[in-house]
């Protein structure tokens, strides 16, 4: 079996699985933070957290951000129909 590192570089691998396609590894010990020292590295916290404020982030709102949210939608939309 073959095993591509996600930097692109690959080895062979002797395994009792029957497989003929390259197992493409995410994460290795090239690109984690842990053995690189980085704190960047494969986002998936931020991504995570992405998807949780787009679904969540109304609720951690004021009520003047929540207005002002309003307001600009409101004015966008005005724009919008005013050119058409």
């Amino acid at each position: 079996m073959t095993v591509v590192l996600r930097n692109g570089s690959s080895f062979r691998a002797s395994t009792v699985l029957n497989r003929h396609t390259p197992w493409k590894l995410q994460v290795d010990t090239t690109s984690h933070p842990f053995w690189t020292g980085e704190e960047t590295g494969i986002s998936v916290e931020g991504a995570r957290m992405a998807r949780i404020m787009e679904r969540y982030g109304d609720l951690l709102k004021t009520p003047a951000e929540k207005a002002a949210a309003a307001k600009k939608a409101a004015e966008e939309e005005a724009s919008v129909a005013a050119s058409a």
